[in-house]
């Protein structure tokens, strides 16, 4: 598997579409008062796919980090214990499956090295392969470091120890951040709602008042320009509060 890019299944398409319906939907009514806004159809998947592709694939690559680091501790016990590095890691996929399971994404992955180890495949170079795969800097790293000390016969338990240890420093302070944030991404959720909802309340309340606004050239031009500034609004808030560790 390819962790560098999230394809989606078909049912996650029809979400999409539906998701994207919906909206269409609704802001062709509000901004427009016409089917012709249906037209932002295409743009609108297009752009909710994009979004949930990325959304999953994060979620995705913090799953196989998390995993990741449980499958060095288990390496790292192994070693301590008097394995070898090859029957460390036959060892870890024991400990992976009792831990997270036949969905976990780190136990495929270790039974592929394993399996390729039995096939006389070095261990640095299928671990190579799957660190490319990952997308993640973490096992890029952490590969790289395991190719050049099996070449130069280097401390295997030390380099999982410390690898384990910056992968879990870095998860909590990932954790740390997300509870901070937590509050002010619900504010920033709720202020993109809100133009939304006073657009709709003035429909429904003072729909003479704009009026104007609907059935000519230059109320569409007046709409589409604050649908622009609204979207990237959203954006600009979406950005601040991306904080990457």
């Amino acid at each position: 598997m390819d962790y560098r890019r999230y394809r989606l299944g078909i049912k996650e398409k029809l979400l999409c579409l539906a998701g994207s319906g919906a909206l269409t939907a609704l802001v062709a009514w509000l901004f427009y008062r016409s089917l012709w806004g249906l037209l932002l159809l295409p743009a609108v998947y297009i752009v909710c796919r994009k979004r949930y592709e990325e959304a999953q694939q994060k979620k995705r690559t913090e799953q196989l980090l998390c995993e990741f680091k449980d499958t060095m501790q288990a390496v790292s016990a192994a070693l301590l214990a008097g394995y070898s590095m090859e029957n460390a890691w036959r060892e870890a996929e024991k400990e992976l499956m009792s831990l997270c399971g036949q969905s976990s994404l780190m136990l495929a992955e270790v039974h592929r090295m394993n399996e390729a180890v039995r096939m006389n495949e070095p261990l640095e170079k299928v671990l190579s392969e799957f660190a490319e795969r990952s997308g993640c800097e973490e096992i890029e790293s952490f590969a790289e470091v395991f190719s050049f000390a099996k070449r130069s016969g280097g401390d295997f338990a030390k380099i999982i120890r410390t690898t384990t240890q910056k992968l879990v420093g870095r998860m909590e302070v990932e954790r740390e951040i997300a509870t901070v944030l937590a509050g002010k991404k619900l504010e920033g959720r709720i202020m993109n709602l809100m133009p939304l909802g006073i657009l709709a309340y003035l429909t429904f309340t003072s729909g003479d008042f704009l009026a104007s606004l609907y059935g000519n050239v230059l109320g569409i031009v007046i709409m589409s320009t604050a649908l622009g500034i609204y979207l990237a609004a959203i954006r600009l808030s979406e950005h601040i509060l991306d904080i990457q560790v």
